[in-house]
């Protein structure tokens, strides 16, 4: 197999955006497959001369659909790494693709340098040279069931926080627009939380986070929140155009709450989706309600 030419598949069903998305990828010795419904991507997967490294997936216009077509390429080829490239800009949808075992969620329109280095950084052990700037590609879900594995053997506790940054005034679950992508992203490049070494803390799609904390009991939770809301305090001195969004968290704290990967990040996902509404409850208030309150 190594020996084949490696190649990535696009599957969606507009031709245009997979020409688009093919032609970001000039120059490099890469086979693009497209397809145009998942028939077609499941028969290139089973084609033993399809060296594929990579799948970049719209939902399509059913997404209950797009989810199972996800579901069912992560059973057949769970090594094989899966952008979500989507028009879906529901927070829900987000959790849900991230459970499914999305390695990143891309809303379009995007920017197609933006695209481009998110590629390669998948495909970073041949093609990383091209950008210094790219950075090391993070399968959170294998790192997850790993330490969740060693936490049951070891008996220690764990905790798994997911936090994200949403904007004020907009919809409840809208994802927030792609003009504050570059302000979440310096965001996670300036990170200077204070954590411990076993600790890592990820970005995860445009403005999602996932923190996984080895040690970390039920009962220091808040000094997690404490450090990460300090964190953001900091940065927002630095950039004023982070001071525009909210940041909301909830954790999941193992072997208290025992679960699978999937069952924990959909939970997580749920809590965090009703700290942001609390939040915006809060943010809506009338004055006669704050009194009242």
């Amino acid at each position: 197999m190594s020996d084949i030419e490696e190649g990535i598949i696009i599957l969606d069903e507009v031709s245009m955006m997979r020409r688009r998305i093919g032609s970001l990828l000039q120059g490099i010795n890469l086979q693009i497959y497209e397809a145009a419904y998942d028939v077609e991507l499941f028969n290139i997967l089973a084609d033993e001369n399809a060296n594929i490294r990579l799948i970049l997936m719209d939902l399509g216009f059913d997404v209950n659909k797009g989810f199972e077509t996800l579901g069912k390429i992560k059973e057949k080829r769970p090594e094989i790494p899966i952008f979500v490239v989507t028009t879906h800009n529901k927070r829900p949808d987000f959790i849900r693709a991230m459970a499914e075992g999305a390695t990143d969620y891309i809303l379009k329109p995007f920017d197609d340098a933006f695209l481009r280095e998110k590629i390669l950084s998948v495909l970073k052990t041949k093609y990383s040279v091209a950008s210094e700037n790219i950075s090391i590609s993070f399968n959170i879900h294998n790192y997850l069931n790993a330490e969740l594995k060693k936490a049951k053997k070891g008996k220690y506790e764990i905790t798994v926080l997911m936090c994200t940054l949403f904007e004020s005034g907009s919809e409840l679950h809208n994802m927030i627009e792609n003009k504050y992508l570059e302000a979440v992203g310096r965001f996670y490049k300036n990170n200077k939380i204070n954590l411990w070494e076993t600790d890592v803390f990820e970005q995860y799609g445009s403005q999602t986070f996932l923190g996984v904390f080895p040690y970390c009991t039920a009962a220091n939770v808040d000094l997690l929140h404490k450090k990460i809301m300090d964190y953001y305090e900091e940065v927002v001195k630095e950039d004023k155009s982070l001071s525009l969004l909210n940041i909301a968290m909830a954790t999941i704290t193992y072997p208290a709450e025992d679960m699978e990967v999937k069952e924990l990040l959909l939970t997580l996902g749920m809590r965090m989706n009703r700290v942001v509404e609390e939040m915006k409850k809060e943010e809506n208030k009338t004055p006669y309600e704050e009194i009242k309150k």
